[in-house]
């Protein structure tokens, strides 16, 4: 997906008052959740009122209009101004009922990855048919990357429980054992939103704020049949972006450095030994954080291919953007944000940076060479700046900014849009001059 809608307060102002598509009819007590919308301003709005109908809905957006509708998954005897699960200066809410929701996405927002979820969803749906007593209600197409199913529990037990604090936490363990059991059966779903009693999905019949394509209850049939027989007929608005067919990270526009293929006769006759600059992948001033600074493997291509492969799998675990460069040879990636170790740890050897992940277990962090190498008073293999990409993927990112690896992109050439969120760390990289053979 290459941008999204350019919205104004005007245009969803007019979509919104002339729709008729906003659909609550599926809640069985609207009033008894709460709704919460991102505003085209930026900030998050959580309404201040009991929602009983789509049109009191439109008209408590008032004149700040959203470009995202959330509804919760939960029904609560007051959802207004609801405490946070861990506040405990205020009663806690009586959680009256809980929708089971799966959410399975596949990006980015084009045919062929939809097709893969599509097929993802139905494989769950016809699992919890087979093996749970649940009661499908429908499957919801998001707008964008994939689906929601909507399930009843009919199994009432634990909400006969007096204390709502253990009724609530009787709710969670459920669903989390529930969920438990999907992911074991290779199910690709979201891993939090299932089990979490204070979770919100998208609201069926307002737009995806990305895509501009609107969230859609399914007809029965549309998800047993391919993306391409169906998807003409999920309403947008004319802003809407257009579904590529294919993932679009070809990245053509790239005017991309004509390195040869192969190593110089100079770089073939050079001794074994050579000094560089090397630096930390540690966020300085942290004490378990680090950024991603790593070679991209040599078996993943060259580094076209690299690049593609890489972003999308640092697209597929929200993390972003990524610097990359070259030297010709390999592409070098640098994400500046300031991620857990263990969080790093648990996810790199799957996709294949395991030696990055290796070093990491080992020392706490990784030495990465970020210049060409020098032998014999002379540069070989100058890393160069190629582009910066995962934006999309930034927006979705938790992770604070690396203040050390934002300068460290900035000096090698890729200053980073660094946008909202919190920055971790000193202002200066680790660095260090290394004589290696």
């Amino acid at each position: 997906m290459t941008g999204s809608p350019q919205w104004s307060e005007q245009v969803l102002a007019e979509h919104y008052q002339s729709t008729s598509e906003v659909d609550l009819d599926w809640l069985n007590k609207p009033s008894r959740h709460q709704f919460r919308w991102r505003s085209l301003k930026g900030p998050w709005i959580t309404s201040r009122r009991r929602i009983s109908s789509a049109k009191s809905l439109i008209k408590d957006f008032h004149r700040v209009m959203p470009i995202d509708v959330y509804v919760s998954t939960s029904s609560w005897l007051d959802p207004v101004n609801l405490p946070r699960l861990k506040d405990t200066s205020r009663p806690t809410p009586i959680l009256l009922d809980h929708m089971v929701v799966f959410d399975i996405d596949m990006r980015p927002f084009c045919k062929k990855r939809l097709e893969q979820a599509r097929l993802a969803t139905l494989e769950l749906r016809d699992w919890l048919l087979e093996n749970t007593e649940l009661e499908i209600q429908h499957i919801s197409f998001s707008g964008s990357k994939g689906f929601h199913i909507i399930a009843h529990d009919p199994d009432r037990s634990a909400f006969a429980e007096p204390d709502p604090v253990v009724r609530e936490e009787a709710i969670r363990k459920q669903r989390k054992e529930l969920l438990n059991r999907v992911i074991e059966a290779g199910h690709p779903v979201d891993p939090v939103v299932t089990a979490d009693t204070r979770r919100i999905i998208r609201v069926p019949g307002t737009l995806h704020g990305s895509t501009g394509w609107q969230c859609t209850i399914m007809q029965e049939d549309w998800i047993e049949n391919p993306v391409a027989e169906w998807i003409d007929s999920i309403p947008r608005h004319s802003l809407a972006v257009k579904i590529p067919v294919r993932p679009p990270i070809s990245l053509p526009s790239i005017a991309w450095p004509k390195f040869a293929k192969k190593p110089s006769k100079k770089q073939l006759e050079q001794g074994p030994e050579y000094t560089s600059l090397e630096v930390s992948s540690h966020v300085s001033g942290t004490k378990d954080r680090s950024a991603i600074v790593v070679w991209l493997p040599q078996k993943w291509g060259d580094i076209k291919q690299a690049v593609e492969n890489a972003q999308a799998i640092f697209d597929s675990i929200d993390i972003g953007p990524v610097a990359y460069l070259s030297d010709g040879q390999r592409a070098l990636a640098i994400i500046p944000r300031a991620i857990p170790r263990d969080f790093l740890l648990s996810r790199l050897p799957r996709v294949g940076l395991g030696q990055f992940a290796h070093d990491l277990r080992r020392f706490d962090h990784a030495w990465v060479r970020i210049t060409g190498r020098m032998t014999e008073d002379e540069w070989i293999g100058e890393v160069e700046p190629i582009t910066v990409l995962g934006y999309e993927a930034s927006e979705r990112c938790t992770h604070p900014w690396s203040a050390p690896h934002l300068e460290l992109c900035s000096r090698l050439g890729l200053p980073i849009r660094e946008g909202v969120g919190d920055i971790a760390g000193g202002p200066e990289a680790s660095m260090r001059i290394a004589i290696r053979n």
